[in-house]
């Protein structure tokens, strides 16, 4: 080997070793670099959500990702925050003023406006469906009608199952005071203005009349009345087929589209001409009001479901015992023509 291979040799070996440890040592830096960068957990949409999109839907194109701290923790950030990244020494609460991805991703949500590809999800990318629009309530209300509110219980709105745009009967249930009436029952001069000749005490109502006074001895029918009870419990359906316009924050122009989940006891507002609001109103101060939820959709020939309208003549305690007849009975057993009402 001559002297020039030799030392070709030598050079080679030297600019290997030289490389070497130039290696090492960029790689002893890049490893402290990465020592001191902590990283956080954020969040990524994959691919554009268009305005409105539901929480439901917008999850699956929104993925887990990584950000410096510095970019994500600051004060007044509405970026998604979960934590440290894995292999990063950042303090376990170092997104503590961060919203969650939970919070964000409700699932009453949908996106406030387009989502671009990469972009970080924030808090203000995801808002509640009335936030959305300036859309009025009223601007969705047809002509001749109007809106009006009550606040039932949640067992008096079918379990809380009511949703915009469902149709619903409305039964309102009150106690009759039936005092005064009695009581112009015992007055014999009342009665027979009330009932007529039929009902004045003589032998023919089985009532005995004194031949010096002509005031009844027994008055059957004043005995009878003292008898009733002083008030019936009474229960009909007083509107029809109504429209429900909003239930809560859930209105027809804005639905939050939340399925079959209770909504709770919530103000529902219903669509009606004025003077079903008078009848609402009236019922919602002096009465106890119910919600029927009507058939909707299609039934099983794919023909739209048709609701019958029923005339309610309304539900009274004999309707289930039979107390009302049994007093009848004792009435025409007295002689006292009451009628077919």
């Amino acid at each position: 080997m001559g002297k020039r291979s030799l030392v070709l040799i030598i050079a080679l070996a030297l600019a290997a070793v030289s490389a070497f440890s130039v290696w090492q040592y960029l790689t002893t830096v890049e490893d402290e670099a990465r020592s001191e960068v902590q990283e956080v957990i954020v969040y990524r949409a994959t691919e554009l959500i268009d305005t409105g999109t539901s929480v439901a839907e917008a999850e699956a194109l929104i993925v887990e990702s990584t950000a410096l701290v510095e970019a994500v923790v600051f004060e007044g950030s509405t970026i998604a925050c979960d934590g440290p990244a894995a292999n990063s020494d950042a303090p376990l609460d170092v997104c503590g003023r961060n919203p969650r991805i939970e919070s964000v991703l409700d699932p009453i949500n949908v996106a406030a406006g387009p989502i671009s590809a990469g972009q970080l999800v924030t808090a203000d990318l995801f808002v509640p469906p009335n936030l959305l629009s300036d859309i009025k309530l009223s601007e969705s209300i047809p002509e001749g009608k109007v809106a009006i509110s009550f606040r039932p219980t949640e067992e008096s709105t079918v379990g809380g199952f009511v949703r915009p745009g469902d149709r619903v009967n409305l039964i309102a249930s009150a106690s009759v005071d039936l005092t005064q009436s009695t009581a112009l029952l015992q007055d014999p001069e009342l009665r027979t203005i009330l009932l007529g000749e039929a009902a004045v005490g003589d032998e023919s109502t089985g009532s005995v009349t004194d031949p010096e006074t002509g005031e009844p001895e027994d008055d059957a029918v004043a005995r009878l009345a003292q008898s009733l009870p002083g008030a019936i419990d009474f229960t009909q359906t007083v509107l029809q087929d109504v429209e429900v316009l909003a239930v809560g924050p859930d209105t027809r122009p804005s639905p939050i589209g939340t399925g079959l989940e209770p909504a709770g006891a919530q103000i529902v507002v219903l669509e009606v001409t004025p003077e079903q609001a008078e009848k609402i109103e009236f019922a919602q101060q002096y009465t106890s009001v119910s919600l029927a939820l009507i058939p909707s959709g299609e039934n099983a020939s794919g023909q739209d479901k048709v609701y019958n309208p029923i005339t309610s003549e309304g539900v009274i305690v004999d309707d289930l015992f039979t107390l009302i007849d049994r007093i009848r009975e004792q009435f025409e057993e007295a002689g006292v023509l009451l009628g077919n009402g």
